[in-house]
Formats: structure tokens, sequence, C-alpha cells
């Protein structure tokens, strides 16, 4: 197959997957409806949480993608590579700091706006405990999936960015969804 049909064809597939799990991302924040509603101020920060994930996510995908064809990363999990461990805590510090970020901007937002708020420490519960979970769960989907895809053959840099977006929208609605139930029942 000539390479441009090869990037042609694993880009359609890359698509097409990311299309359909973007779907199933639309489906569960349609079931997140009740905690929407519950915890006012929720709907401002899901665009840009999603977002954040889809972005760390992709951005760690693209490094280890780079990192695997200049050989600086075996095609397998070696946690005693100092470039992959350099990468992991990057990524999950860059979560985290981002995650607290979104709940201070948002609850700026509410007040600018007079919109109704959880609260600013409830928005930073929310988000450090969607961070954390997602990150966690991102992480090693991000870190596997790139090795996989690279083991057999396909570019991790055409198919990553648009599946692990998309799968990071799924994971970070479940997340969402998990935490604000935390929230709920902490009820501070």
């Amino acid at each position: 197959m000539s390479s441009v049909l090869r990037i042609v064809f694993e880009g359609v597939i890359a698509q097409v997957v990311s299309v359909t799990i973007g779907v199933l991302a639309g489906i569960g924040l349609a079931y997140m409806r009740g905690a929407l509603e519950e915890l006012p101020g929720m709907i401002i920060l899901v665009p840009a949480f999603l977002e954040m994930r889809g972005n760390i996510s992709g951005t760690f995908a693209s490094r280890l993608g780079t990192a695997l064809h200049v050989g600086i990363v075996k095609p397998y999990v070696d946690f005693k590579n100092q470039n992959l461990k350099a990468n992991i805590l990057g990524t999950f510090t860059l979560g985290i700091i981002e995650s607290i970020f979104i709940a201070f901007f948002t609850y700026v937002l509410c007040l600018a706006f007079s919109f109704k708020s959880m609260g600013l420490f409830n928005l930073v519960l929310l988000m450090i405990i969607a961070g954390l979970l997602s990150n966690i769960v991102m992480i090693f989907l991000t870190l596997y999936s790139t090795m996989y895809i690279y083991r057999v053959g396909l570019d991790p840099d055409t198919f990553m960015g648009p599946y692990i977006t998309s799968v990071g929208d799924v994971v970070s609605i479940i997340c969402l969804f998990i935490a604000s139930y935390i929230v709920i029942i902490v009820g501070v």
C-alpha cells in the first residue's frame, strides 16, 4: 500500500472510531443531567474539562509516538525509562493543575455572570476528584494504546490523536459523574 493510501486509511479508521466514541460521550453526558442540575455551575466546567483531558492525553500520545519513532522509548512499558517516567509525571501534574484552574475559573465566571454556583470548595473538590480519576485512567490507556498501535505497525501519530481525545471524553464524563456523586454525598 502506498504511503498516501496508508495515511488516508489509518486516518479514516481513526476518525470513525473517534466519532463513534464521541457519540457515546454525548450519551454519558445526557445521563449526567441530574448531577448537572444538583450541582450549579458544573455545566460551565464540563466543556473545559473535556477539552483539557483530550489535549493533555493527545499531547502525551504525541510525545510517546515521537519517542517510539526516534527510539528513545521501546514499544513496551518500561518504568525505568527516564523519558517515559518524566512524561507520565508531567502529564499527571498538568492534569491536576489544570483541573484546579478550571474550578477557580468556573467560580469566577459564575460570580461575574451572576450564575448560581456550588461554591469554590465544592468546585475544587469536584475537579480534583475528577482530575485524579481521569488522569489515572487516561495515562494508562494512552500509554498502553500508543505502545500497542506502534507494535501492530500503525502510526501512533495518525491514529492516537482522534482516538485518545474521544476516549478521553468518555472517561472524563464517567469521572465527572463519579466525582459529582461524591460531592453530592459529602454535601459541603
